[in-house]
């Protein structure tokens, strides 16, 4: 399953404004935070996490995206 949430516009840095957070279920048993400048366009930059819960803690910190923040994206 994959999530989508926007950065807040005052802690968008080097023009990274969504995330995208990718489940790895079948490869690495992890997940995968993507950082994009547009949606339509790949990512610039990704970290892989041991699970949703650390993936989330780092958005959370870094650009400031809380758990309800995250919306189910196709």
């Amino acid at each position: 399953m994959r999530f989508v949430a926007q950065i807040p516009e005052k802690l968008q840095e080097q023009n990274i404004k969504w995330l995208i957070l990718e489940e790895d279920e079948e490869d690495t048993g992890g997940v995968y935070l993507y950082c994009h400048k547009s949606l339509s366009e790949e990512s610039e930059y990704d970290g892989w996490y041991e699970d949703m819960r650390k993936a989330q803690k780092q958005a959370q910190m870094q650009w400031g995206v809380g758990t309800n923040d995250w919306r189910v994206y196709p």
